[in-house]
């Protein structure tokens, strides 16, 4: 895992709000990055603010359950992408090409495309298949759903949003 290293990188970037169809995506693209952070420095301040961050806005239970999920993910590409994998800082409003995959093979999962699902995890990881990934983002897809119904703007004091 690496992060961009130039700022002429930036330019090209998409920001979080086009990519993130919901709270949900938003918040597991935030995860996913303190996760990849705490791979890349051991420091697992990294992984204390992913679950900080979930527990606040999901409550404790929830907020782990989406944690664990997430990391799931994330560990799933270590194993089965041998390439690198560029993402930006978790409060970062901009998504490398990398987490546009991310979100997308994400959101396969959650609408429930399970042929396609597999198809974007043997891409993603440059393989012929990629069980692992795609079983950590089948298992993820009800607990995302259930943060998405939770992060819902509506349901929050002043229709707040994450990003």
């Amino acid at each position: 895992m690496s992060a961009p290293s130039s700022p002429v990188e930036h330019v090209a970037l998409r920001r979080v709000a086009d990519v993130c169809g919901d709270e949900a995506d938003i918040l597991a693209l935030s995860v996913a990055r303190f996760v990849a952070a705490g791979y890349m420095t051991s420091d697992v301040a990294c992984w204390n603010a992913a679950f900080d961050g979930a527990e606040q806005l999901l409550g404790a239970a929830e907020g782990c359950r989406f944690v664990a999920c997430v990391v799931a993910i994330v560990r799933a590409l270590r194993v089965e992408r041998d390439d690198d994998w560029s993402f930006m800082p978790a409060s970062c409003c901009r998504v490398t090409g990398h987490e546009c995959a991310l979100v997308n093979l994400i959101n396969r999962g959650r609408r429930r495309l399970w042929a396609d699902l597999e198809e974007a995890a043997a891409e993603l990881t440059g393989r012929e298949a990629a069980p692992r990934l795609v079983a950590a983002v089948r298992a993820a897809a009800g607990p995302m759903d259930a943060a998405a119904a939770r992060l819902a703007p509506t349901t929050r004091p002043g229709g707040a949003v994450l990003h």
